[in-house]
């Protein structure tokens, strides 16, 4: 194994004022596989049962959005660094940055599952 950074790091966030933790809700990845799409699927859900009913939402339909770029990710084979999604925000949100974000930082991320043997 060698000594350089890991090849797949990225990671899925839930942001904003209304989140008491610094940082927001985080679930971040470095490995030497690539992430499927059902991990991302996984991940996603997994951040948004950390938050409370009203930062739900507050980012209803940014999290409806994120998962609709996972899937969408899957069906072009995965996306990298290069298909950097802006952060997902609700237009009738009432906290100014209440968003999800998805930060691929290295390495193709979203795969098929199937492709992942």
């Amino acid at each position: 194994m060698s000594s350089s950074p890991t090849p797949y790091r990225g990671a899925v966030q839930a942001q904003g004022d209304d989140i008491p933790i610094e940082g927001g809700y985080t679930r971040s990845w470095a490995r030497e596989q690539p992430v499927t799409d059902q991990e991302g699927l996984s991940f996603l859900a997994k951040i948004e049962a950390k938050c409370s009913e009203s930062q739900k939402k507050e980012r209803k339909r940014a999290f409806a959005k994120a998962q609709r770029f996972i899937e969408n990710a899957s069906q072009q084979g995965g996306v990298g660094p290069e298909s950097q999604p802006h952060s997902f925000q609700d237009s009738k949100r009432t906290i100014p940055n209440a968003r999800v974000d998805i930060e691929i930082r290295k390495g193709l991320t979203f795969i098929p599952v199937e492709n992942a043997e």
